[in-house]
């Protein structure tokens, strides 16, 4: 084992630049949604971001930093996007009224409170408050792996069952704490693989890749169901849900191992966050636009897919050089 946590992966970026862009077509929805009907892309979309987040891992310089921190890459973000996003909606509707269905009522602010139920002005950003508290959850365990590491794994699994019987049993807790729960086993997957250099890292493996990207290709096919990550609801048993989902964060990281830098899509992937908080808004005006002059679901889906991308992509520097304090790249609240 040794620990590289110092070292930049070159292929992580164009990892998550594939996630988002598996994320912004879920919610493009339409023609793409038939990517889903086999579940073998749903299986593992969220829980790669997960994984990805736990790669990253530091404790930093002990509880409080980490948490201002985590404030600074997580809650900063999100309260910008679900406060913008509202706004925006809100003085839409005021100076369009009906043209584009937006009857926004100030106490939808309110939603974040209400258990699972949907950001309806900006769907996507849930995730950022589940990645928060999955962060906190393993910062709170990391703790035993030098003493406990047994422990330390016992704990992770229980803590990650409890969570998905959670879901299918329909017990929900505020800000998406039961979720976070569920994807801890993902989070801490990514911590244990940073640390060894067979994956991560240049390896003889490496000239193997196919035959593993076939081998999980092969397990995703016999285990694959959908998880609703946001609802934490399950359509499988736990078994599936877990060893899919696995199986496809190693398929796209191995496949993207193997090509390394792909300069749009790791762009996307380096700035995320953006394109995370952005393409909610921007696929609700242009959804509407766009559908009244093209009715080929596939040319539709795509238009959209390709639209929301160079918008964001085209937004990116403005939130980079104006206000990156809000996109999670440079720190709102400073640490001593």
């Amino acid at each position: 084992m040794n620990d590289n946590t110092n070292k930049r992966i070159d292929f992580v970026d164009l990892t998550k630049g594939v996630c988002i862009i598996l994320v912004v077509m879920a919610h493009i929805n339409g023609a793409f949604a038939k990517f889903d009907e086999n579940s073998m892309i749903s299986c593992f979309r969220m829980p790669l971001y997960f994984f990805i987040s736990g790669i990253f891992f530091k404790s930093y310089e002990g509880f409080l930093g980490f948490f201002i921190r985590k404030i600074n890459k997580l809650l900063i973000p999100f309260t910008f996007f679900y406060v913008a996003a509202f706004l925006l909606k809100y003085i839409v509707w005021k100076a369009a009224p009906g043209v584009f269905h937006l009857p926004v009522q100030w106490s939808e602010m309110l939603v974040i409170f209400h258990g699972h139920d949907l950001i309806k002005f900006n769907p996507p950003i849930w995730f950022l408050i589940a990645l928060f508290n999955c962060n906190i959850l393993f910062y709170l365990l990391h703790f035993l792996r030098d003493k406990h590491l047994k422990l330390m794994f016992a704990l992770t699994l229980l803590i990650g069952v409890t969570g998905f019987y959670m879901g299918k049993y329909r017990f929900e807790l505020p800000f998406y704490i039961d979720v976070a729960m569920t994807a801890l086993p993902f989070y801490a997957a990514g911590f244990w693989i940073r640390r060894y250099n067979f994956f991560l890292f240049p390896h003889r493996f490496d000239k193997l890749i196919p035959l593993f990207i076939i081998a999980a290709l092969i397990v995703m096919y016999f285990t694959a169901t959908t998880p609703g990550m946001r609802t934490n609801s399950y359509s499988g048993n736990i078994f599936q849900f877990y060893v899919a989902a696995l199986a496809g964060i190693f398929m796209i990281m191995l496949f993207c191992k193997k090509f390394k830098h792909i300069p749009i899509i790791s762009y996307l992937g380096r700035y995320s966050v953006i394109t995370l908080g952005l393409h909610g808004p921007i696929l609700h005006f242009s959804g509407q636009f766009v559908s009244r002059y093209i009715h080929n679901e596939w040319i539709l889906a795509f238009t959209l897919l390709f639209t929301t991308l160079a918008i964001c992509i085209a937004t990116t520097p403005f939130f980079l050089k104006v206000m990156p304090q809000v996109v999670a790249q440079k720190d709102l609240i400073k640490i001593r």
